[in-house]
């Protein structure tokens, strides 16, 4: 455990010239919750302004701010912690007991695949190894891989399993690993499991396709049909340009909302309420509007996994600001059709809904009603002719599933069919 004579240094890759420098401090408190950050002396006097966290640890050279969540961790920080399936690697790899304390897994966590820009260790300089990432080619070995590790079966490959232990860092409950493409692009390889009742590779494939076919900003995907006997989908990372990595913060830190947290995230998870961070922190209003799109999209495909860490902002360097970042983990629900979704559609509303998609439309930065529902129409229209393009990937079955989902759904937000009703 940290204690508080032994600080942990955070460091961060300059977006303007990749360089990595000290950018600050953390100091975990002598009792569990107290910890704290402050920006480091060297970062100031080097004339270096950026945040990595703008709503929770602006640039304020003077503060030494205390962390209100994750027993003491800030939320940046714990952004840059594994989430379920690295933590559960890390528990096997070092007999961790269930409830360890985030601050632990970030420590443990090897910095050459942390999701964003920031690293940590003891040393008051960066000392940021790099570690060599799987290839493209390799790519059915690494299925075969984690697919053992998920069963907890021995290593089919040891110096392939130990790689995968050690870059441990990315989020998400599923099975995954980084891998680099010929071109020097990473992607995050998401085979199916034993016990998955649909093919979940292929849903998150159409899922994102069928987004960026509908004119929204999601993230790049390819799908590797049964690629070591079970399928695949691999996901461009957005926070990696080459060796350069962006700084990253996930709509979690941005709602200032604790995830997992099954007592109070129903306040706090909003579409609405993530629209006005961005507005705050100087996202343009395409931005506020892309996610209003999103919104909906989720609402017609059924992903109700839609929850805060599945949402984040990058920072653009060439444009001096902080955008939302592509739609990723988008997967339409494989057993229902689901009425609601997890963020709020609009104040206190859950439902799938016109009148809920609506009621907050001036938040995501529509001038008026008619031009939000002008939107919505239009977008709905686009959703529905894109879903045609998407079908291709999709079993007979699943063809008919999603396309009367769509259909149901949409009656549900589309003013023709409701005022015929």
């Amino acid at each position: 455990m940290l204690t508080t004579s032994r600080p942990l240094f955070v460091y961060l890759q300059r977006p303007d010239n990749a360089r990595w420098v000290t950018v600050g401090r953390y100091l975990a408190g002598p009792v569990a919750g107290t910890g704290r950050f402050k920006y480091a002396p060297s970062y100031v006097d080097a004339g270096l302004t950026w945040a990595i966290d703008p709503v929770n640890l602006p640039f304020r050279p003077e503060d030494d701010r205390p962390a209100s969540r994750y027993n003491g961790l800030h939320d940046v920080l714990r952004d840059a912690c594994p989430d379920s399936w690295g933590q559960t690697l890390l528990r096997r790899e070092h007999n961790l007991p269930e409830g360890t304390l985030p601050a632990r897994y970030l420590i443990l966590a090897n910095n050459a695949d942390r999701w964003g820009a920031l690293a940590v260790g003891t040393r008051p300089t960066p000392s940021v190894a790099q570690l060599s990432h799987p290839k493209l080619r390799q790519l059915p070995m690494l299925v075969r891989e984690l697919a053992a590790m998920s069963e907890q079966r021995p290593a089919i490959d040891v110096r392939l399993r130990r790689r995968l232990v050690q870059t441990a860092s990315v989020g998400g409950a599923r099975p995954k690993a980084t891998l680099r493409d010929d071109e020097g692009r990473y992607w995050l390889v998401k085979p199916g499991i034993a016990s998955d009742i649909a093919d979940i590779p292929c849903l998150e494939h159409v899922g994102q396709q069928w987004g960026a076919a509908s004119g929204l900003n999601f993230a790049a995907t390819v799908l590797h049909p049964a690629t070591g006997g079970r399928s695949a989908v691999r996901v461009l990372r957005y926070d990696r340009i080459g060796q350069q990595r962006l700084m990253c913060v996930s709509a979690a830190s941005l709602l200032q909302a604790e995830y997992p947290d099954k007592l109070t995230h129903n306040a706090l998870w909003s579409y609405p309420r993530l629209a006005e961070e961005l507005r705050i922190i100087g996202a343009p209003v395409e931005d506020w509007r892309e996610l209003f799109g999103r919104m909906v999209f989720n609402a017609v495909c059924g992903n109700d996994d839609d929850h805060v860490r599945n949402h984040a902002v990058v920072y653009q360097y060439e444009q001096r600001r902080w955008r939302l970042a592509p739609a990723f983990d988008v997967v339409p629900n494989p057993v229902e059709t689901p009425r609601t979704l997890t963020l709020q559609l609009s104040m206190g509303r859950f439902d799938i809904s016109r009148s809920a998609v609506l009621a907050d439309a001036h938040r995501f930065g529509f001038g008026s009603n008619d031009e939000a529902s002008h939107y919505l129409d239009t977008l709905l229209l686009r959703i529905t002719k894109a879903f045609d393009q998407v079908t291709r990937w999709l079993e007979p079955e699943w063809q008919e599933v999603l396309r009367t989902r769509m259909q149901e759904n949409i009656a549900f937000l589309d003013v023709t069919q409701i005022e015929h009703e």
